[in-house]
């Protein structure tokens, strides 16, 4: 059985990772764990999923923060390697220390971050199974990029009417390059049904839950969100080399 370990930088991502896991390789070929690292201690997470005959096997860790996913595969992956584990690494570009650089979006900043990042797993012993993506400049983004789940949500939250209420267009706009911290957009357009916005876990959960494959195909294929095209070709390799035994 193929096995990855997933360090996400908060709920949401370990439940949006969870669920595109889910939509793209199915539950009978699909095994995952999930858990919160909190005190250096790995705490398990709703919900667990592991049936006998899985091709791939999932553990994933949401460490809390985004400056803490780095630290936490530095920490870990060695042990989880030695096990068979492949690692990878998902947080957003958005960041307190970015917010100090810069107010906006700044390719400059986006590259020199990934060069840190690219260099310290370079560096390492295995490096070649460590596998490390950013969403920019958040999770929100990809969301924001899946337009169509709005109306899932609440059925006045078509493109029109976000585009009329708050005067972007998702049809056209690339959320990762306009929005330099998307989730503010995202919580505006969910606002215009008076929706509150807190990220807390059940409202992720219903936010993702809608969300199809062909959702995600459609944005890997619209020239938008790079990022998230990026992180889906991983998940999608992964799986490749699982079916290839």
């Amino acid at each position: 059985m193929k096995k990855i370990v997933v360090f996400t930088e908060g709920q949401g991502e370990l439940i949006f990772v969870r669920h595109i896991l889910i939509q793209l390789i199915g539950y009978e070929q699909l095994s995952f764990e999930c858990f919160d690292l909190k005190s250096d201690r790995l705490l398990t997470v709703p919900y667990k999923h592991t049936p006998p005959n899985a091709l791939i096997h999932y553990q994933i860790i949401n460490v809390g923060t985004d400056e803490r996913v780095l630290s936490a595969i530095i920490e870990r992956c060695e042990k989880f390697i030695s096990l068979g584990f492949d690692v990878v690494g998902l947080r957003d570009m958005y960041s307190v220390e970015y917010k100090k650089k810069s107010n906006q979006i700044d390719q400059n900043i986006n590259i020199l971050i990934r060069n840190i990042v690219d260099n310290v797993i370079n560096g390492m012993n295995n490096a070649d199974k460590i596998h490390f993506f950013f969403a920019i400049m958040e999770l929100e983004s990809w969301l924001l990029g899946i337009h169509e789940n709005f109306e899932r949500i609440d059925a006045s939250l078509t493109a029109e009417a976000i585009r009329d209420g708050l005067g972007f267009d998702l049809r056209v706009v690339d959320p990762e390059t306009v929005f330099f911290q998307p989730a503010i957009q995202f919580g505006q357009v969910l606002n215009l049904a008076n929706i509150s916005y807190d990220k807390h876990k059940s409202e992720m959960e219903s936010i993702v839950s809608n969300i199809t494959l062909d959702d995600l195909h459609r944005l890997v294929n619209a020239n938008r969100c790079q990022s998230f095209a990026l992180f889906f070709s991983e998940i999608q390799r992964e799986f490749t080399e699982a079916l290839s035994g």
